[in-house]
């Protein structure tokens, strides 16, 4: 059973938590049909689960920006006059490595004496870590992060409650899989591109250096 302040520790976001974020700019036209699409999507891409038998350390998703539990986005959940607000959720698969490690030398221990063995092969001992591994995760409930997303459709501009440069790839990822869209994040480059600067001076900007205003040292 997840606490309720364990949740609240876990959700970053608009609603609460942090009220810090990060830009970014949606690439590319909204079709006519935006929302039927738009909602089908979010659907086929919604959290699932994470399942201890599988081989995969975390999972991501979306789900309701007002509850990490509740998946199944319809279009009154997702959409709020000019906004389309989806959390962004991690679970992620964590053992402490003590209680890995204690575990697994009770597993090999009782495994060599079973097998008449003194010593566990590379892949004997390779397939054990999975057993062990899937047997802990049975007992263990994943770490969960919940990040609120807030798109402004008519500035197409996607706010992410989030500074980790980390789960920044991890949203894009989906985000462009989901609506086939690019993000772009907000930067000098952008905004001077969105601002209409000519290319010629846009071709320099990667070359500048920031100047200091004061001596050396000081």
């Amino acid at each position: 059973m997840v606490s309720r302040r364990a949740l609240e520790e876990a959700v970053l976001g608009a609603f609460r938590g942090s009220i810090t974020y990060t830009r970014f700019h949606v690439r590319g036209e909204l079709p006519a049909d935006f929302k039927t699409r738009f909602v089908e999507a979010i659907q086929h891409r919604a959290f699932r689960d994470l399942d201890p038998g599988e081989e995969v350390d975390f999972r991501d998703g979306w789900c309701s920006i007002e509850h990490p539990f509740d998946v199944d986005l319809t279009p009154e959940k997702v959409f709020f006059n000019g906004y389309l607000n989806l959390g962004y959720r991690v679970d992620t698969w964590r053992i402490p490595s003590a209680l890995f490690k204690a575990s697994f030398r009770d597993a090999e221990r009782q495994y060599l004496a079973s097998q008449g063995l003194e010593k566990l092969s590379r892949a004997q001992k390779k397939d054990l870590e999975a057993v062990v591994t899937s047997a802990l995760r049975r007992k263990l409930v994943p770490a969960m992060k919940v990040v609120d997303l807030s798109w402004s459709l008519d500035e197409g501009v996607v706010r992410f409650f989030q500074q980790s440069p980390k789960q920044h790839e991890l949203m894009m990822d989906l985000f462009e899989k989901t609506f086939d869209l690019d993000l772009v994040a907000d930067g000098a480059y952008v905004a001077a591109e969105l601002r209409g600067v000519d290319e010629a001076t846009l071709d320099v900007l990667p070359t500048l250096e920031p100047t200091a205003f004061h001596a050396e040292g000081v």
